[in-house]
Parts: C-alpha cells; sequence; structure tokens
C-alpha cells in the first residue's frame, strides 16, 4: 500500500466546517473516487469537525492522507484532540449526545465508513480514524498503517514509510531524508525506490543497497523489518535514528539501530533476529517524535495500526520536525 504525506486542517471555529468539507473533497476528486464516495466522505468530515467544536474547548484538528493499494484507492481521516475525553461506547451510538444534540455524529460516521476506529483518554483527548476505500476491504487492511506529517510550513515531508507482503512475509521501512522539504523528500523517495527494488534480500542487504544509491543526496537515516509469520521471526537492520520497538504480551525489546547515515557513512550494518507471535507488534517512529513516544503504546496496542499511529503522533509529536510513526501487528 502506498500512501500520501498527510495534511492537517485545524478546526478551532465553525467557519473553518466548510473549507475542511471543500479539502477532503477536492482531494477525494484528485484521487479519482467516485461522488458518492465524495458525498461520504464530505458528511464524515462534517460529522468528525463539529463534533471537535462541541466536545472540546479548543477544538482539534483533522489530519488527511490518500491511499493506493493495486486498483484500490481510499482516504484516511484521522480526527484528534487533547481536549477531556469521552466514553467511546456511549458517544458512538446514535442518539446519545453530551451538548443536547440528536447525538448522530460519531454513529454516522461509523456507519459511513469503511474502517473505523476510536480511542479516548480522559483529559488526554481523543483519536478517530475513518478510512473510506473505493473496492473491497482487505483483511490486513487494520494490521498494518502509519502516518506521515510534514513540518509545518512544508508540503512534502522527508520521512517516508511502506509496508510490502511478498509470499508470508511483510517488509516494512521507515525512512527520514535528512532535514526536511524538497531535498530530503527526493532522498527518501530513491531509497524507498531501492527498498521495492530488492524485497528478495535481507533487511542488511536493503540497507547497503540503498546506502550505495543515496551517494550525492542529502542522505537519509532508514530501518528496515522483515516479518516472516510461517516462522515467527522479525529480523531488523536500522541506520541511524530511527526508534523501533518490539512488543507482545511476554516481549518489549527496544530495537537496534546503528549509527550511521544512508550515503554519507555506515561503517557497520548489522542485522538482529527476534521472535514474532500473533501478539506482536512492532512500532517505528522518526524524530520527530518524542523519545517517550513509546510509553503511550499500552493503551492503544489492541486497536487498529492506523489509529495506533495516530495516537502516538497526537501524544508525542515534538512540532519541530516530519512526524512520522509506521505500525506493523499479526
Amino acid at each position: 500500500m502506498d500512501v500520501s504525506d498527510a495534511f492537517i486542517i485545524e478546526i478551532i471555529e465553525e467557519s473553518q466546517l466548510g473549507d475542511a468539507r471543500r479539502q477532503v473533497v477536492r482531494s477525494a476528486h484528485i484521487l479519482g473516487l467516485s461522488e458518492k464516495h465524495q458525498d461520504r466522505l464530505a458528511l464524515i468530515t462534517t460529522e468528525l469537525a463539529t463534533n471537535l467544536l462541541k466536545h472540546t474547548a479548543k477544538g482539534g484538528k483533522l489530519i488527511v492522507q490518500s491511499l493506493s493499494d493495486g486498483e484500490r484507492i481510499g482516504i484516511d481521516i484521522f480526527s484528534l484532540d487533547s481536549g477531556r475525553g469521552m466514553n467511546i461506547y456511549d458517544c458512538i451510538e446514535d442518539g446519545v449526545s453530551s451538548t443536547g444534540t440528536f447525538g448522530n455524529g460519531l454513529g454516522t460516521v461509523k456507519r459511513l465508513s469503511d474502517q473505523f476506529d476510536i480511542h479516548s483518554e480522559t483529559m488526554h483527548g481523543s483519536a478517530v480514524h475513518s478510512r473510506i476505500w473505493n473496492r473491497e476491504i482487505s483483511e490486513g487492511d487494520s494490521l498494518s498503517g502509519g502516518l506521515t506529517v510534514p513540518i509545518i510550513g512544508e508540503r512534502l515531508s522527508g520521512d517516508k514509510w511502506a509496508i510490502r507482503r511478498v509470499g508470508q512475509q511483510r517488509y516494512c521501512i521507515l525512512v527520514d531524508g535528512l532535514g526536511h522539504g524538497f531535498e530530503a523528500a527526493e532522498a527518501a523517495k530513491l531509497a524507498l525506490q531501492r527498498f521495492d527494488e530488492n524485497l528478495d534480500l535481507a533487511p542488511s542487504q536493503i540497507i547497503k543497497a540503498m546506502h550505495s544509491s543515496l551517494r550525492g543526496t542529502r542522505g537519509a537515516v532508514a530501518a528496515v523489518a522483515r516479518i516472516d509469520c510461517a516462522r515467527g521471526t522479525l529480523d531488523f537492520c536500522g541506520l541511524g535514528n530511527i526508534a523501533a520497538i518490539l512488543v507482545n504480551d511476554t516481549y518489549r525489546k527496544h530495537l537496534t539501530s546503528l549509527n550511521g547515515t544512508l550515503g554519507y557513512e555506515a561503517r557497520k550494518v548489522t542485522e538482529f533476529k527476534h521472535p514474532w507471535n500473533q501478539a506482536s507488534l512492532l512500532v517505528m517512529h522518526s524524530d520527530g517524535l518524542s523519545s517517550r513516544a513509546f510509553e503511550s503504546i499500552q493503551a492503544v496496542k489492541n486497536k487498529t495500526a492506523p489509529l495506533i499511529a495516530a495516537w502516538l503522533y497526537q501524544m508525542n509529536s515534538k512540532g519541530t520536525d516530519d512526524s512520522t510513526a509506521l505500525v506493523c501487528k499479526d
């Protein structure tokens, strides 16, 4: 699945509702989604944005990204706020409202979405994820996901991520081009291209292929993981400051990335093997998220992968760099 850089729509006053709806519908139109899908997205956007204004003192934000997976195309909308939280079991039932309205907002969003998930914590806020596809839902759609948000003022992110399935194996990559803007994005895109061309190799060999190709570019840091569900293993190789953790019911391991920069210095490229089972969860993030980001995992580890990524961003984005979280689970 390929995912675009996300964009943020701030929702702090009622006059922004119409613009939010227009931005999402425009994105859906450019992507080639039908008018029927555009109408669904317009209503979802309106309901989520209205909910942010009704239930939070300072509003919140919508984060939107487009998806493509072969002939399938779609759009993710994440609603994030740092308000007082809510009882999610009540709020997604039609007719339940804490503001005197008909209470149809989140119930409507859930019905209109092909995929839907929600998480809320008292005094920490809420995250809602809605996804629309133009074709049937894939069984693995909720098992992998991510979110890349450019630093404020940039349209392009120097961070890129991807998760590819090759037979019984899944390959995951998170790459962070040095700096931000166009040149960082170009370095990250080149690394991603080499990743796609070398999915028959081990993660350490993919890192070496990217290192050779990025000479003369801005440079990047990256981590590559290969998950083999049949063998119950995860092979991991990282170069530079990409943070990664592997979590399951009995195991919590920070994965090792060695010092270096793709295209400049890679004195040692080492691959590490770890156990993987049906309870396993792999999370990677760029340095746009706080070093304490993994402390937020426990509360959301049973949620869908896209929702986990959004919650980690909401709770831990520093706002001073491109921010990316990647999540893969069994």
